[in-house]
């Protein structure tokens, strides 16, 4: 079987399904999410402003949903490395964020994607997340969690990475700058103020200090699976996508 078949977006169906039963999990606590979901949109906004502005060129800005996503998968698998030294409230607090922001980032593709979605991708990610939270517990669900982060994933970012990193890898780039900027300084900055602004407008308790706050909000810059969806949405250029 060819690599380019894994490097399709529907393979995502997995992942984007397990968003929708993350999803679920944490709307059983609505009260608790309410303040990382705020967090969430000003770590998306701040990203995607930052990249329109330091990207001058209509072709390169029309990617600006690609620094929105935060990987769930990613950011689990630091905090399973950080181990105790990473908080309970910590964990939860990004998990919430993770959820959230990949929610609102699918809604984004849905709404600025319309015409380049095919209807298979459709129903691999609206529907797959919409599939998730509509349905009860399943059956083995820790095993397919794993499945997914240590499976679906690397095969899904390895068929897309791997011929840029065999032929047309470069470190540097007016595009690949770009995202980095965005991601680091726009999600420490876009999180921590929208974090402790719903502290204010929500009445809602921070569990977690400045400290965390803004470590978890660098540790939400990271991005993978959707962002590299986004990536093929947005450029039919491979140059750029290589970028």
């Amino acid at each position: 079987m060819e690599l380019e078949f894994f490097a399709h977006s529907e393979i995502l169906a997995p992942f984007f399904f397990l968003i929708g039963l993350q999803l679920r999990n944490e709307i059983s606590h609505f009260k608790e999410i309410l303040l990382p979901t705020f967090a969430a949109l000003g770590g998306m906004l701040f990203p995607a402003l930052i990249f329109i502005t330091i990207n001058s060129d209509p072709t390169i800005s029309a990617g600006w949903p690609l620094v929105m996503p935060t990987d769930i998968a990613l950011v689990i698998l630091v905090l399973l490395a950080i181990g105790q030294r990473a908080s309970l409230a910590l964990k939860t607090f990004l998990l919430a964020l993770a959820v959230a922001d990949d929610l609102l980032s699918i809604i984004v593709i849905g709404v600025k994607y319309t015409s380049a979605l095919k209807f298979t991708e459709v129903l691999a990610s609206i529907g797959a997340v919409l599939l998730g939270a509509l349905v009860d517990k399943i059956p083995l669900e820790k095993i397919f969690v794993k499945i997914v982060n240590f499976a679906v994933l690397p095969i899904y970012v390895f068929a897309n990475i791997y011929p840029t990193l065999t032929t047309d890898l470069e470190l540097q780039s007016q595009l690949g700058n770009s995202v980095i900027v965005a991601r680091v300084v726009g999600k420490i900055m876009g999180i921590t103020l929208f974090a402790l602004i719903a502290v204010k407008l929500l009445k809602s308790e921070l569990k977690i200090n400045k400290f965390e706050l803004v470590g978890g909000a660098a540790l939400a810059g990271m991005g993978l699976a959707v962002s590299i969806m986004i990536a093929n949405l947005s450029y039919a250029s491979e140059n750029l996508l290589n970028q």
